[in-house]
């Protein structure tokens, strides 16, 4: 075999080195410091910046979105989702709606589709 080219087993080797080494740079942030830190930062990067969930109002669900979140739940109306969309407002943490507002939110985005469709 010339110089230049490798072998089949060496190919494989270096990939599966190539593989591990990635694995390892996207897990160090996760074994540095505090892990509570380290769920938030993750978080912070996973989640878009004007995020929005469907949420109930009871206090389990609450507790569960400050656990997850580290803040506690902001309730939006539609009306406010389209007043943040139409002025470019962003927000870090996840804001929720409840099932009726998101409701309120479709029909208006459908409403303002069809507007704009061409005839």
């Amino acid at each position: 075999m010339s110089a230049g080219r490798r072998s089949r087993t060496e190919m494989t080797m270096t990939h599966r080195a190539l593989a591990a080494a990635l694995v390892l740079a996207a897990a160090t942030p996760a074994f540095a410091g505090d892990p509570q830190q380290a769920r938030q930062d993750r978080t912070r990067t996973e989640i878009p910046p004007r995020a929005l969930f469907i949420c109930a109002a009871d206090a389990d669900t609450r507790a569960a979105f400050l656990r997850q979140h580290g803040v506690e739940p902001v309730f939006m109306t539609a009306e406010q989702v389209l007043e943040a969309r139409r002025d470019d407002i962003t927000w870090r943490a996840p804001r929720c709606m409840t099932e009726r507002e998101y409701a309120r939110l479709a029909q208006s985005d459908t409403a303002f589709a069809a507007q704009r469709a061409p005839r």
